[in-house]
């Protein structure tokens, strides 16, 4: 029984790389983790039977996927040479004036029958209520969708969509600083993340003995092929 849901409203909780693989629906073949950071989902991908390739501006050294340090905007890879590419919880990273280019790349590496996977946080649920007093990402997170958009109405496809809740668990209001400072891509500051009204969201969201943020999650699988459809 599948626990991605076409209906928005009634997303259930499910692990990222659960709803991932769920959603990659059994394919195989060489897949391009477009944005992978550090390469953690590109690793566990190969482990799963995919030849993965990892690309990203500040990608560091591992194993035992394929790293490439490089913008999503200039893919230095080949022409129709991938089954899949994936934007995970990346696109909105992506600087806005590059992300229609970035979508163009990774169409353009796709072989004939490829299929794009484009993951993207949505401003709902919890972690938005906590977030966004110091972290909001509405506005580039409608921009993103907006450039899925015109990539598709330059090149008609056909697209599958699903969503589900992720759930980060915090044990105290510290914990969840201490991560938030983590991310090499924060733009805030500790104290931005510890005025009131962050803690004052974050401590309605306690259940039990911890603290759970859920973020509604949207799956899009874009095919420029007609013919490879299911």
């Amino acid at each position: 029984m599948s626990l991605l849901s076409t209906d928005p409203a009634t997303a259930s909780v499910i692990k990222p790389i659960e709803a991932l693989l769920e959603f990659l629906d059994g394919r195989r073949g060489k897949l391009l983790d477009i944005g992978c950071g550090e390469g953690v989902l590109s690793d566990t991908l190969s482990q799963h039977g995919y030849a993965v390739t990892g690309i990203d501006p500040l990608v560091g050294n591992g194993s035992p996927a394929w790293r490439v340090r490089a913008s999503a905007g200039a893919i230095p890879l080949a022409s129709n040479s991938f089954d899949i590419a994936v934007f995970h919880w990346s696109l909105h990273h992506v600087p806005e004036d590059l992300m229609v280019a970035a979508l163009t790349e990774a169409q353009r590496v796709l072989n004939g029958n490829g299929r794009l996977f484009v993951i993207e946080p949505e401003p709902v649920g919890s972690w938005q209520e906590v977030s966004q007093p110091f972290h909001d990402e509405t506005a580039v997170q409608a921009k993103a969708v907006q450039a899925v958009e015109e990539v598709i109405k330059a090149r008609p496809a056909q697209r599958r969509r699903q969503y589900y809740l992720s759930e980060d668990f915090y044990d105290n209001f510290d914990g969840f600083v201490e991560s938030m400072m983590s991310h090499a891509y924060n733009r805030y500051t500790e104290d931005q993340i510890r005025q009131q009204s962050v803690r004052e969201s974050f401590e309605s969201c306690r259940e039990d003995d911890t603290y759970r943020l859920r973020h509604r999650i949207r799956m899009e699988e874009i095919c420029w092929n007609a013919s490879a459809q299911t």
